[in-house]
């Protein structure tokens, strides 16, 4: 089963929970963090063992934090319109908001020895 770090980076994030359901129907095993510095997202995927961070992006300083992110661990993240500045960045995937599904499937396709 693969492990995944989801960080709700805004207080009582519809969209981030409906991601996590969605991820753990999809036989992904979540582990669900509050926002909180970018060290302390990175220590808490380390401490985890997870494969990938995820990030629900909204706003230029939830941008930022996808890409300090992206140097430390493998993040993927869902955003309207920052997909360019994402992967430039070097967020590995960029899901359009509303797409569970994609995510889903992309998560699926990680192997247990996929790169972090």
């Amino acid at each position: 089963m693969i492990r995944l770090l989801l960080v709700e980076l805004e207080p009582d994030d519809v969209e981030t929970q409906v991601l996590a359901r969605a991820l753990r129907d999809g036989g992904v095993e979540v582990v669900y963090a509050e926002a909180g510095t970018v060290d302390e997202i990175a220590s808490a995927a380390e401490q985890e063992d997870v494969r990938a961070v995820g990030l629900v992006v909204r706003t230029g300083e939830h941008r930022l934090i996808g890409a300090e992110l992206a140097g430390r661990t493998v993040v993927f993240a869902t955003a309207d319109g920052d997909e360019h500045a994402l992967r430039a960045a070097g967020v590995k995937a960029v899901f359009r908001h509303g797409n569970a599904e994609g995510v889903v499937s992309w998560a699926s396709a990680l192997t247990s020895d996929h790169e972090r």
